[in-house]
């Protein structure tokens, strides 16, 4: 039976939307790089998945070998406390780790701006993003955040 003729098949929630609910896009600048591939990131982008993904995208200044510009996908918890830690980390210059069920993510800060490593610990992902462009970074992570699941006020 195909699916015109009523067959319903289980999907997950993200793999049946297309389009996002949002999408939050922040200018980094000439110090961004995304390491190990060592690609320079022109901007990230933050899909929202309402009501429980966020998808962290980089748009590359080249890209030869058309890698996949997804770096992440985060759960709406995991992307509040990437969030708030992200923020903590920037005012304090303190670096931090989030480690939940399904992320284990660092925050170093490091003399010339910031590192942000994420996956598997056999072959990490590290972003690097320059001191005049974290705060940009922090806001557009904020603002996707409160777009995905707003917390009601008192």
């Amino acid at each position: 039976m195909s699916v015109a003729s009523g067959e319903r098949r289980a999907v997950p929630l993200h793999a049946t939307r297309t389009a996002p609910d949002a999408i939050f896009k922040v200018d980094l600048d000439e110090r961004a790089y995304v390491f190990p591939a060592g690609r320079h990131v022109q901007q990230l982008q933050f899909l929202v998945f309402k009501p429980h993904m966020l998808r962290i995208e980089a748009a590359f200044s080249f890209n030869e070998s058309k890698a996949s510009p997804e770096l992440l996908e985060l759960s709406a918890e995991d992307a509040r406390a990437l969030s708030r830690r992200l923020v903590e980390s920037v005012y304090r210059a303190q670096s931090s780790q989030i480690v939940s069920r399904d992320t284990s993510l660092s925050l170093t800060v490091v003399a010339n701006g910031y590192i942000i490593e994420f996956g598997p610990r056999e072959s990490p992902v590290e972003l690097m993003l320059s001191t005049s462009c974290i705060w940009r970074v922090a806001n557009g992570l904020a603002r996707a955040v409160d777009m995905l699941s707003p917390i009601a006020s008192n």
